[in-house]
Formats: C-alpha cells, sequence, structure tokens
C-alpha cells in the first residue's frame, strides 16, 4: 500500500504472552465447538501472542499508512510498549483510552483483581489532531455480551466499534484494521458509512470475517 493511503487505523493486534495463560481466561460455548448444550468452557487464548518485532514493525507500518489516528487495543502492561513503537514510527502519542466491561471476566483463581478493562492506545499522525468527542472522556464502558457470537475469542462488541468510529473518523473515510479478526471495525465502518479495508492471518477468522461482513451488507440493502 502507498504512503498515507488511508485515514486512519483501527485495530485489535493479539496480546502479550500473559494474556495468553490461564490466569486470562476466556469463555468459549456452542460457536467455538468447545462446549456441548448451554455449558461454557473457561480456556486460555489459542492464537499466538504479539512479538517485540512484529510489534515494531506493525507500528512502522501504521505511521507509514495512516493521514490521521491509529487506534490501538492492547492490554494495559503492553501500552507502553505501543507508545513506544508507536513514536519510534513518526506517530503522535495522543492518549491511552479505556474500555471498560462490566460484565467482564472474574478472576478465577481468586487471589488478585479481575481484569475488567482493556486499554485503547490513540495515535495522530504528524500535525494537528481533532475528533469528534470534544472534551468528553476516553473512557467507555459498554458491555462484551456472548462472546460466542460470531467464534471469534476476543471479538469486539458492535456498540464499542460504533463509538470509536463516530468520535475518530468521518463519513467518506477510510479505516484500516489489519489484525481483521471477525471484522468488527469493517462492519462498524460499513454501518456508519466509512470505507474499509482488512486482512486476516487466520483462514478460520477470514471466513467469520467474510461471512459477518456479507450479513452486513445484505442489511444495509435492506434498509436503504
Amino acid at each position: 500500500m502507498a504512503d498515507k493511503s488511508v485515514d486512519h487505523v483501527i485495530t485489535d493486534p493479539p496480546f502479550e504472552e500473559a494474556a495468553h495463560t490461564l490466569q486470562r481466561r476466556v469463555k468459549r460455548g456452542n460457536g467455538s465447538g468447545s462446549a456441548t448444550g448451554d455449558r461454557m468452557s473457561i480456556e486460555p487464548l489459542l492464537f499466538p501472542p504479539i512479538t517485540e518485532d512484529q510489534r515494531v514493525e506493525a507500528a512502522r507500518q501504521f505511521g507509514r499508512l495512516a493521514r490521521r489516528w491509529v487506534l490501538i487495543f492492547c492490554q494495559v502492561e503492553a501500552a507502553h510498549k505501543w507508545v513506544a513503537a508507536g513514536e519510534a514510527a513518526g506517530l503522535v502519542y495522543r492518549r491511552t483510552c479505556i474500555w471498560v466491561k462490566p460484565d467482564g471476566m472474574p478472576q478465577y483463581s481468586g487471589d488478585r483483581p479481575g481484569m475488567g478493562y482493556e486499554t485503547i492506545v490513540a495515535f495522530h499522525a504528524a500535525g494537528a489532531s481533532k475528533w469528534n468527542g470534544g472534551g468528553q472522556h476516553g473512557v467507555f464502558i459498554v458491555p462484551k455480551g456472548d462472546p460466542d457470537r460470531s467464534g471469534h475469542p476476543t471479538q469486539k462488541p458492535d456498540a464499542l466499534m460504533d463509538k470509536l468510529v463516530r468520535l475518530f473518523t468521518d463519513k467518506g473515510e477510510t479505516i484500516l484494521d489489519p489484525f481483521a479478526g471477525s471484522a468488527s471495525t469493517l462492519t462498524a465502518a460499513g454501518r456508519l458509512g466509512r470505507n474499509s479495508i482488512g486482512w486476516e492471518l487466520s483462514p478460520e477468522y477470514h471466513a467469520i470475517a467474510m461471512k459477518r461482513l456479507d450479513a452486513a451488507r445484505e442489511q444495509l440493502e435492506i434498509c436503504a
């Protein structure tokens, strides 16, 4: 892709190794095939964690491609790593936002507080930044909802993605998500009149993403 060929990057890369252990687990039910009936199993994430080399290269590409905002979901322990990588790539750090999950997973070991939130590191390309939120806080209180509604274990809720797209982007702009997962960013972009580009390494999640995008297009055609 050409330099500065997209307006924004909104993406959810793999988390750190610590997030892939039994200490931080996700629910899996019928959609993942890991449980039967209405039972839910509690398992660690199955896809590999991000490496430092991958983080640095991802940040370099984000800085090269984006004309405006770059929003990166990450666990709080990695926020400073993304800030360093983004600034090294020429991006300007603006804020670390918080997604509060009222229905987040408890700490099953019971020996420490659970993780009821995720962080979203917000960068801007060089130059003056603006967003559509005025002076409001970058704290978004949105339930996770059913984790198996698509089959992707870390799918972000539509309500959260709609908020981010509305606040940080404008109609007609193009949003890039190079870690597309189940296409939460891309479907939000379509609902709200933005263009989008994305790709996903996993064939399984790519199939889920295409199914969701097809359903979103059909819904837009019905409503048109």
